[in-house]
């Protein structure tokens, strides 16, 4: 341990600092060590050294010059590791200064949908939120209103009955019979498949789920010390052999499946796959999540056929939101599913919150009767938005391969490379901020798409396409690395 000595930390104003020779030896075999880019691997040598205790908290890292001397890479590979290791909080770096180790902030690093919510400087186009409640009807909420309808203390760990049994009405409507012992109103839908997934699965149990899928699925799953077992796909959906090989092999606790738009594809389901997964389902009397939040934002219409009609003996919960119709920030969804698994998620929820804001929830049953003009309004916007994304993408970067998507706010653009962390790295310092597809994979494996999201003011759009293309400019100007 004598030669580490400097990488440990010390109690001293000053950072320790730490040779570039010194790096080298302790990220020794980093290059054979991960999977990914070079400069993704050198990202994860270093947060395992920081993990390890061997870069301590303050650690000053060499010039990044010198650091690719001794590594035997190019600089711009450096350049990017250190820029996903600042973007995970790893590292933080000061004008005149250079980078600092920061391990305690390392927690975070595995964060997926922090992709899309941490915040960046610059023109944001990676979460897929409305902007902002503007397309609100006229409403409101007073104190006496609270007092008559907010439930007493306003501790209702299941949500408020007034909303549940609205929710219960309207799954009813839709030929779905539903009460309200059947219905929790959750703090959005991503609150909702994380209690599904705490109360239903144990450490080593495996979720099917869809082989690219919302990043937030993926850290869910691995929240439960679980395993993802990935799903083949094509344009209509999951491949029925593909399910039925996987629920024979893996005996998956739950399938996870969307219902509406595919986040980040955009496909929608077909009919006729869904009618061909079902039967496959009852005969393995699978649990299956399906999560409707985007449901509505399928630019023909809801589809009016899910899981939950055509299954009769497996168990289907379905999962609804208020945050891709009315606004994220009213942080309001809820689960449909048979009262004892309600139950379950309730105890679940208990070990770490008592329940969703009461003035959110009665937000979300005045907006109830406006839900279907809101989304006639939000599919009316997203499609011009959409249409306008692409058409700008195709007149801009014509060896980028992207298609309309059926539904949504989201762009799944596929680029001539076969990763596009580096890219998304390299647009984070022209200003603009983009979800890599790596983040939407199992494993979190190269892919060469981009998650855009073109729900914004279009001059916001426009700015960030511009500076997407400025980045992609330099990107085709940059050496190849050395190594790999």
């Amino acid at each position: 341990m004598g030669q580490y000595w400097l990488m440990m930390p010390q109690a001293t104003s000053r950072p320790t600092t730490s040779s570039a020779d010194q790096v080298a030896r302790l990220l020794a075999g980093w290059p054979d060590s991960a999977h990914g880019t070079l400069a993704q691997r050198l990202a994860q040598a270093v947060r395992g050294a920081v993990a390890n205790g061997l870069l301590g908290d303050g650690v000053q890292l060499p010039p990044e010059r010198a650091l690719a001397t001794a590594l035997s890479v190019s600089r711009s590979t450096v350049t990017a590791a250190l820029d996903e290791l600042r973007a995970d909080g790893v590292i933080v770096s000061r004008q005149g200064s250079g980078s600092v180790v920061h391990g305690a902030s390392r927690s975070v690093a595995s964060s997926r949908i922090a992709e899309h919510f941490t915040e960046w400087p610059g023109i944001d186009l990676a979460a897929g939120n409305p902007p902002d409640p503007s397309h609100w009807p006229p409403i409101g909420l007073t104190v006496a209103e609270l007092i008559a309808d907010g439930g007493g203390p306003g501790v209702q760990p299941l949500g408020l009955e007034a909303l549940r049994t609205a929710l219960a009405a309207g799954h009813t409507t839709a030929g779905r019979l539903t009460d309200l012992a059947q219905v929790h109103v959750t703090a959005g839908a991503h609150h909702a498949l994380a209690l599904l997934a705490g109360s239903c699965m144990s450490p080593g149990d495996t979720m099917a789920v869809e082989e690219t899928n919302y990043p937030g699925i993926f850290d869910i799953i691995e929240s439960v010390g679980c395993r993802p077992i990935p799903l083949a796909t094509d344009g209509a959906g999951i491949l029925p052999d593909a399910l039925e090989q996987a629920l024979a092999e893996h005996r998956p606790r739950i399938l996870y499946v969307q219902a509406g738009p595919h986040n980040p594809t955009g496909r929608v389901p077909a009919k006729g796959r869904l009618r061909a997964l079902a039967p496959i389902l009852d005969r393995f009397d699978t649990l299956v999540v399906e999560d409707c939040a985007l449901a509505e934002l399928t630019f023909a219409g809801r589809v009016p056929l899910e899981l939950a009609d055509l299954c009769r003996r497996a168990t289907v919960a379905s999962i609804g939101s208020f945050s891709k119709v009315a606004w994220g920030g009213l942080r309001i969804g809820w689960l449909r599913a048979p009262a004892p698994l309600i139950e379950r998620t309730m105890h679940v929820r208990m070990n770490s919150d008592l329940g969703a804001s009461v003035p959110s929830q009665l937000l979300a049953l005045k907006l109830l009767p406006h839900m279907e003009e809101l989304a006639e309004r939000r599919r009316a916007t997203l499609i011009e938005a959409v249409e306008r994304g692409v058409e700008r993408l195709r007149d801009d970067f014509p060896d980028w391969r992207v298609e309309e998507p059926k539904g949504g706010s989201v762009l799944w653009v596929e680029l001539p490379v076969e990763d596009t962390g580096p890219f998304c790295q390299l647009a984070r310092r022209h200003g603009v901020h983009v979800a890599p597809g790596s983040v939407a994979r199992a494993g979190r494996v190269p892919d060469a798409h981009l998650r855009l999201c073109v729900d914004r003011p279009w001059h916001l759009v426009d700015i960030g396409l511009h500076r997407l293309g400025l980045a992609w400019r330099d990107h085709q100007r940059a050496p190849g690395p050395v190594l790999g």
